[in-house]
């Protein structure tokens, strides 16, 4: 694995690192005021999706050569900037980071010793729902423009958890609040889960696999 470089203060940016790969596309493209405008940006976190958009429609407008050569020089800068690998080694080009031998990642496979959920039940408005009742409810929704219908149609089907049985899902993110690890395991499935190096997060991760 490697990390962000750190910069005088300490301080790990993926926006920097952002900035310059789709700073390098846009110019590519021949659009150096946008290039500019995304190296100066100083709200990266909430107005990359304005400049990307910018970037993605100037991709369309171009000849579809220089469109596949502009995200080609992004990939480039990407792979030429500078990243620290784990080890405590000085940083390097994240083309050769990769490939530096460094301590592997710790794994470990957890056992379940409950048994699988059949079905999924939701609380809702005082009641839950499951079955029948929930599958009425999704088409109310769906109706109501609550939710797309291909949606509604979505969970029904994941409602039969006996299909995510025998299946495995690899999970980056895995100690994230709102993701899928505990529903996946919940329903018997296999998750091969990966997440940093937090201690009391991977205790509590453990205790819910095993039961």
């Amino acid at each position: 694995g490697v990390c962000f470089p750190a910069d005088t203060e300490g301080v790990r940016s993926t926006s920097a690192f952002g900035k310059e790969v789709f700073s390098a596309v846009a110019a590519a493209l021949g659009d150096e005021p946008l290039a500019q405008a995304i190296v100066s940006e100083k709200d990266w976190r909430h107005t990359y999706n304005a400049h990307m958009l910018k970037v993605f429609e100037a991709q369309l407008r171009a000849d579809p050569a220089v469109a596949l050569a502009s995200l080609k020089k992004g990939l480039e800068k990407a792979t030429a900037m500078d990243f620290e690998p784990k080890d405590g080694t000085p940083a390097v080009p994240l083309a050769v980071a990769g490939s530096i031998d460094v301590k592997p990642f710790g794994t470990w496979a957890i056992h379940g010793t409950g048994n699988a959920l059949k079905t999924i039940s939701v609380p809702y408005n005082g009641s839950v729902l499951s079955g029948a009742s929930l599958s009425f409810q999704l088409d109310k929704w769906a109706r109501r423009g609550t939710m797309e219908a291909d949606c509604a149609e979505a969970i029904k089907e994941g409602v039969r958890l006996d299909t995510f049985k025998g299946r495995t899902f690899i999970l980056i993110g895995a100690g994230s609040e709102l993701g899928p690890l505990r529903p996946l395991l919940l329903a018997g499935a296999t998750v091969a889960a990966v997440a940093t190096r937090k201690p009391q997060r991977w205790a509590e991760l453990i205790e819910f696999a095993q039961t």
